[in-house]
């Protein structure tokens, strides 16, 4: 995977960290690192194997496109089938909220430290790490407690 797409694959993954830490899978101190990193656009090698289940199902979608994984790979399995996998993977493990896992859309409210954001399920804060430069009415992608991006217009 190329520094950039690591990047974006990192922004979507990085959110459900907390989870593989409650796992004994990440020590907090590397998802703090690796969040760090991250928001500096720094590529760190190899990080998107630390998420299995989401590396996994990108390295599908990619072979069925007969492509390596790139951003629309990400996105598609982010945007599209990730509600849906972790729906099912709640089912076996039982230790995460999937409600909180759920990739949403949303308007910035206010935007600062953190984001205010109106979603479809209420108006909250979000971490900006990964999305410092937003504005009152941008639209975002959201996962967990963070802006994970800012949405395109197709998205």
């Amino acid at each position: 995977m190329n520094p950039n797409d690591r990047l974006l694959f990192l922004k979507y993954a990085l959110p459900c960290g907390q989870t593989l830490v409650k796992r004994g899978e990440l020590s907090q101190g590397k998802l703090d690192s690796l969040i760090q990193k991250v928001s500096c656009s720094l590529d760190v090698p190899d990080a998107e194997r630390i998420f299995k289940v989401a590396y996994a199902h990108c390295s599908l979608l990619a072979k069925r496109a007969g492509k390596p994984i790139d951003q629309k790979i990400i996105r598609q399995y982010f945007l599209e089938k990730h509600d849906e996998v972790i729906d099912k993977r709640f089912q076996e493990m039982r230790d995460f909220d999937p409600v909180q896992c759920q990739v949403l859309r949303g308007e910035v409210l206010e935007a600062g430290e953190k984001a205010v954001v109106k979603t479809p399920s209420g108006t909250r804060e979000f971490r900006t790490d990964f999305a410092p430069d937003l504005e009152r009415g941008d639209r975002v992608i959201l996962h967990w407690d963070f802006v994970v991006e800012k949405a395109n217009l197709s998205d």
